[in-house]
């Protein structure tokens, strides 16, 4: 009898130009074919995106019901493996990922994520790749290991036993510190999944760190402050599509920041 040791899925939604790659690094592992399935969840979209997931997947799930959230939930709804491991549409995973993240869940790792490169190869871009995974890796020295969901493996009995993933802005995040009570996470250095830059390219590094500072802050319900959330940009996760985003962005992230330091100066001069 073969065991399905892995369902591998990947939530999307419009991303005709992402899922084919992400889904053919998956199909080529060196770890056995029959050992795994590939499960695409789709929040219902308007492109060629479930017709490239069906050249590729084992099962796509259509849903109507959209969210990030939502859709590695509904993919885990249909999985038979033991693990479950998530990958976004717009990462691709080297050849030997599932066989190098298998030995650590086999060892009773009860989550566990891996360090990732950025496509480009300007500067910029490296060096953001450079701090983002040194910061995770310290963290996960002083146990508080943070599991990204660009690439996310857990047990699936275990993954049932915290209720999956909520409704929070930062999703994974929530979820990781959930597993952390379960037992042993991990993060592993290694960089084994490549990942698409377009959030970084959309909101530039200023105005992606403020992203994840405001929705960590609404995540953990520390602004009571009416005055500070009314100057919060982001209360909710926004999805990235369009990389032209960054200048619009750049723009409103100063003028949000002038709105402010004249804010307080009116408060302290007053």
């Amino acid at each position: 009898m073969i065991v399905m040791e892995f369902s591998v899925i990947v939530p999307a939604l419009n991303e005709e130009s992402y899922i084919g790659a992400c889904l053919e690094s998956i199909s080529e592992q060196t770890f056995p074919r029959n050992g795994y399935e590939i499960i695409v969840s789709d929040g219902g979209s308007n492109d060629n995106t479930v017709k490239i997931a069906g050249k590729y997947a084992d099962k796509v799930i259509v849903s109507e019901k959209r969210g990030i959230w939502w859709g590695r939930n509904q993919g885990a709804e249909f999985a038979k493996g033991k693990y479950l491991v998530f990958i976004d549409a717009d990462t691709r995973i080297k050849e030997d990922y599932l066989e190098t993240v298998h030995r650590y869940l086999e060892s009773g790792v009860v989550g566990l994520t891996t360090a990732f490169e950025l496509d480009g190869a300007d500067i910029k871009t490296k060096f953001y790749e450079y701090i983002s995974n040194c910061y995770l890796g310290l963290n996960s020295k002083i146990d508080n290991v943070s599991l990204i969901g660009i690439n996310l493996c857990v047990p699936r009995d275990v993954f049932y036993k915290v209720g999956g993933f909520k409704n929070y802005a930062l999703e994974d995040a929530f979820f990781s510190r959930e597993l952390r009570k379960e037992g042993r996470t991990y993060f592993l250095i290694q960089r084994k999944v490549v990942t698409s830059p377009r959030r970084l390219e959309a909101y530039g590094a200023i105005g992606l760190c403020r992203y994840y500072f405001e929705l960590g802050m609404m995540d953990s319900g520390r602004i009571s402050n009416l005055y500070i959330s009314k100057y919060l940009k982001y209360k909710k996760y926004v999805p990235i599509r369009n990389p032209d985003q960054r200048a619009i962005d750049s723009l409103e992230n100063f003028k949000a920041l002038s709105k402010f330091l004249s804010g307080i100066q009116r408060y302290v001069y007053k």
